[in-house]
């Protein structure tokens, strides 16, 4: 019995740290706010570097990644008539 109240405790008072926090500040929704990833290229596991952005510049990246993606897969079906 103790055993299984002792294992309760522990993880109720581990699950307070799991949790993310709730409050959102308005510094997470600035535009020009600079993120740093890590980005490793493709085929290696140890060529990696650090690219820094504003939260703006890393939406356009996306952005212009996802429509090149789009393009490439509609060439793939609708191939140009060359």
């Amino acid at each position: 019995m103790k055993n299984l109240i002792f294992v309760g405790s522990i993880l109720l008072a581990s699950a307070g740290f799991a949790q993310a926090p709730s409050n959102s500040t308005e510094k997470d929704d600035d535009p020009n706010g600079t993120i740093c990833r890590i980005i490793t290229e493709t085929g290696s596991r140890l060529n990696r570097s650090r690219i820094c952005k504003t939260r703006a510049e890393w939406a356009e990246w996306r952005r212009e990644l996802r429509e090149n993606s789009e393009r490439t897969q509609l060439r793939r079906i609708h191939p140009a008539n060359d």
